[in-house]
């Protein structure tokens, strides 16, 4: 058996495979999301509440909204695969976050707290002009509208991997026999309900169903995650210690502390860095995440969600190294639950359809509904984040700013919500044309290429601004082009014979220390800002008590 739409051949190892329990779970968890975008729909008055919540959403349900939002399939089903083709050296990738907490919650949450934005773009607006702004929203929707683009193809693979031997008989059943999917259509079939039923309660609830169902989805996926390695504990009886020792004997030697070689993947420093550098631009630059504070009180309140958040994320990245390391030992151990045409869980074609692979056929019922119930979780809470935050931006930075007459407070609520919709569904496309793209790299490989390559830049162009009072408008918009450009040649460099990309970890690092080098070079000759028009726009001036003009 074969689904070409996955790419891998899955077959029937056992009889069953989901059973009607697993449904009612996945039933039940779709329902309830739809049921809390419905009921939070009678609070949205304003597009403040629509956008922002009031201003007055609780700091712990946002920091596990940050968390599960941030994660995404890619990084739930990517991270055991990584660990499983190419070893340990993710697992470790955690470790930078006390330092990554440093810089954020005590130098970009503060600065951008005072500056009561709704898009984080309006910023680049007061500081640099509208140049900047378009540069920076332009790279924003790219990297994000890719982004959830390719998450609504990954869970889509995932869940029609899993139940792609049960779930089109019972749609079939369901519907009397009017509804009969081969398994490419039951593909299509998994990926249009995830794209419409996050659309639909992200637009009727806002950014307060958005969260909401944000903490749900977390919930799940760390039962996910824990249910996982109970099982395979169970079965095996195995524990961390085995599962670490399986992955660097079986798997590949230990890696190496530090390496000159910037193409070499498995080095721990190039792990950190990339990972540091990573939570730095992204909380610096990306209205995803930026929208999150904005959502609260004050800044203490946001200082507690990004604690929060890296308190998770450290929970989740040693649980889900963990998972891969826990699923390599399970089939060192039982090969012949490996599909028939698989000999190692390495295979390169293999190791990111490991952990579906193992929920639908591995754990008992009930069990698996749940779990798969998490990798919808973990997609839902990625794509209503990014569609709420997308539409946020083009409401504020476009429609605001071009329009003759402004619209009424309902008037604009409408629109944002129809916006959503669109989006929402433009997202779905977007996730079927992006199957289309050749199977070539693994989950994290296709994460850097495709759109992390251009967040160096975008965090570059955000710290210019507040960090470098002598930069103007055309250092960083050159800079920012140039930068982008490096990122996007260093990401696809192993597509011309003979040259090789850097280890992907290194994207984004190397593509910011070109932008901001450049450009801090730029403004020390190009014409510099008056000091009144960075008032209360860099660190050094806000910390200082200025206000922006």
């Amino acid at each position: 058996m074969s689904d070409s739409r996955l790419g891998t051949p899955i077959p029937l190892l056992f009889a069953a495979g989901l059973q009607t329990a697993d449904y009612a779970v996945v039933l039940a968890y779709l329902a309830g999301m739809l049921g809390i975008g419905i009921y939070l729909a009678k609070t949205q008055r304003t597009t403040e509440e629509f956008f922002v919540g009031d201003r007055r959403m609780p700091w712990w349900a946002v920091g596990m909204s940050m968390l599960a939002t941030l994660m995404s399939t890619l990084t739930y089903l990517g991270l055991p695969g990584e660990m499983i083709q190419h070893g340990v050296a993710l697992a470790v990738g955690w470790m930078c976050l006390p330092l990554v907490f440093l810089v954020v919650g005590y130098v970009w949450v503060p600065f951008f707290m005072r500056l009561r934005l709704t898009s984080a773009y309006e910023y680049l607006d007061r500081r640099f002009g509208p140049g900047t702004r378009w540069l920076a929203v332009v790279l924003y929707l790219y990297m994000r509208l890719v982004w959830m683009g390719a998450i609504v193809k990954t869970v889509s693979e995932a869940v029609a991997q899993i139940t792609q031997d049960s779930g089109p008989q019972a749609l079939a059943s369901l519907t009397g026999g009017a509804v009969q999917l081969d398994k490419d259509g039951w593909f299509y079939f998994v990926l249009l309900v995830t794209g419409v039923v996050t659309t639909l309660y992200t637009a009727l609830g806002g950014i307060k169903a958005v969260i909401w169902t944000d903490v749900v989805q977390f919930l799940c996926l760390f039962a996910g995650a824990v249910l996982t390695l109970l099982v395979i504990a169970g079965r095996t009886g195995t524990g961390p210690v085995d599962w670490w020792i399986e992955a660097t004997r079986t798997s590949h030697d230990a890696p190496a502390l530090f390496s000159w070689d910037l193409n070499k993947r498995e080095v721990v420093f190039w792990t950190l860095l990339g990972g540091f550098m990573w939570h730095v631009c992204t909380h610096a630059s990306d209205q995803v995440a930026l929208q999150r504070y904005f959502t609260t009180r004050s800044a203490s309140d946001a200082r507690r969600v990004a604690a929060v958040n890296y308190v998770l994320d450290a929970i989740m990245a040693v649980l889900l190294a963990m998972v891969g390391m826990a699923l390599l030992t399970y089939f060192v151990r039982n090969p012949s639950e490996l599909p028939q045409d698989v000999s190692d869980p390495r295979d390169a074609k293999f190791a990111d359809h490991i952990f579906p692979h193992f929920i639908a056929y591995g754990l008992p019922v009930g069990v698996s509904g749940l779990v798969v119930a998490a990798v919808f979780a973990v997609a839902q809470s990625s794509l209503d984040s990014g569609i709420n935050s997308t539409a946020t931006v083009i409401i504020v930075n476009v429609i605001r700013r071009h329009r003759s007459q402004p619209l009424s407070e309902s008037g604009e609520l409408r629109l944002a919500q129809w916006l959503t919709l669109a989006i929402g569904m433009g997202v779905t496309l977007t996730g079927l044309a992006v199957t289309l793209l050749p199977h070539k790299y693994n989950i994290i490989d296709m994460q850097m290429k495709s759109f992390n390559c251009v967040l160096g830049p975008l965090g570059a162009i955000f710290m210019a601004g507040i960090l470098l009072p002598h930069v103007g408008s055309r250092a960083v918009l050159t800079g920012g082009i140039i930068g982008t450009l490096c990122g996007v040649s260093f990401a696809f460099a192993d597509l011309v014979p003979g040259w090789r990309s850097p280890a992907p970890y290194l994207l984004i690092p190397l593509s910011w220390i070109v932008t901001f080098t450049l450009t801090a070079l730029l403004g020390g000759v190009l014409r510099r800002p008056a000091p009144e028009q960075v008032r209360g726009l860099t660190w050094q001036s806000a910390m200082r008590g200025e206000s922006a003009e």
